[in-house]
């Protein structure tokens, strides 16, 4: 997840260096979300085949190569190629581990396990941010990309190392891969989640790509400050996953999709309406409270998404992890794309509002469809 979002504040000083504006800039994140989405296809029926933990080693290692030459790109092209390779090679970190999570771990206790294992991914999300932003105001963001290498260097060496403690035996699929795929798109209710991550993924990520980029031009608020607001997101998203198991029993999957579209609607709006200039401790705080507000809200809906997910194709659940995540991340590069488009015509604050709200309505639309 460090990798994923440690562009984001990056924008400005790579407009800056390379030339352009911060939109142009954003393909080193449309780059990396589409090589992520699209290579689930390739490693979901390889963590099948060959097992999971060495498939999520080896891509860790190869996205260290990957984030040595963001390190080192020449050019905004150069950058956007090296973040297609590490987007490629991270897709398959989390989805695997996931999946292997789904083939362990019972049902009824699921959701809670994804939720601890969301502390991880969050852990990362924010460092991304905070790193992105400060390597761009400080060293450089070059700086940025050279400890992501060091990170999954030691990962990928790390899961080598379990791999060779824990039997991690390649098991082949229940079923060929072409025919788990068509098994899960061929089902009313797989394809409706599908859609709906889809739809998530470039909702939510759309709008939150460009908020610190938006937050500095708007405000006058520091890189590292505006990454460091945004960051505020995984810290919501901590606060949900370390109180999963209760909030779970509580109030259960319907409940948890409507309520955390609600929240994401409410964080959402109210950062685009109360980030207001000059930068100062309340603009700050305004932003740092909406986007954790919506982080909760996010990994409300989210969570409970993935843990329907899980059940899609349990004979061949990595595949069907895939099929979910490829949904999510061209979702997000859609996203992306699309709200670097709106942006100069309505606004970023606009175009937070509209994501705020349709995430809302989707989370309803989903509750009622799990009634």
């Amino acid at each position: 997840m460090a990798s994923i979002r440690i562009a984001d504040p990056m924008l400005p000083a790579l407009a800056a260096e390379f030339g352009g504006e911060p939109a142009d800039a954003a393909s080193v994140i449309t780059f990396f979300t589409i090589a992520y989405g699209v290579m689930q296809l390739v490693w979901g029926p390889l963590g099948d085949r060959l097992g999971k933990l060495r498939v999520v080693a080896w891509a860790a290692l190869a996205a260290m190569v990957g984030s040595l030459a963001c390190a080192l790109a020449p050019s905004l092209a150069g950058l956007s190629a090296a973040r297609l390779l590490t987007g490629a090679c991270c897709a398959a970190i989390i989805p695997l581990a996931i999946a292997h999570v789904g083939d362990t771990v019972a049902y009824e206790i699921r959701q809670a396990t994804l939720a601890r294992l969301a502390t991880g991914t969050l852990t990362g999300m924010i460092a991304g941010q905070v790193l992105g932003g400060l390597a761009a105001d400080t060293v450089g963001w070059r700086a940025a990309f050279g400890v992501l290498a060091a990170v999954f260097l030691a990962a990928g060496l790390a899961a080598l190392r379990l791999v060779a403690r824990q039997a991690d035996t390649p098991r082949a699929a229940a079923v060929p891969t072409r025919r788990a795929v068509a098994t899960v798109l061929g089902d009313g209710w797989a394809r409706l989640l599908l859609a709906a991550a889809f739809v998530e993924g470039a909702l939510m990520f759309g709008a939150l790509a460009f908020v610190p980029t938006w937050l500095h031009d708007r405000t006058g608020m520091t890189l590292s400050a505006a990454g460091g607001a945004v960051a505020a997101l995984g810290l919501g998203g901590l606060l949900y996953a370390t109180n999963a198991k209760r909030v779970i029993a509580r109030l259960g999957e319907r409940r948890l999709l409507a309520l955390g579209g609600a929240l994401i609607a409410v964080g959402y709006v109210g950062v685009a309406l109360l980030a207001r200039p000059p930068a100062g401790l309340a603009t700050f705080a305004a932003a740092m409270g909406g986007c954790g507000l919506a982080g909760v809200g996010f990994y409300m809906l989210h969570n409970t998404l993935q843990t329907l997910a899980t059940q899609l194709a349990p004979q061949a659940r990595a595949t069907a992890i895939g099929l979910f995540a490829v949904a999510i991340f061209i979702g997000q590069s859609v996203g992306v794309a699309l709200a670097a488009r709106l942006e100069p015509a309505i606004g970023h604050d606009w175009v937070m509002v509209a994501a705020g709200l349709l995430l809302a309505a989707l989370g309803v639309a989903l509750s009622r469809r799990r009634a």
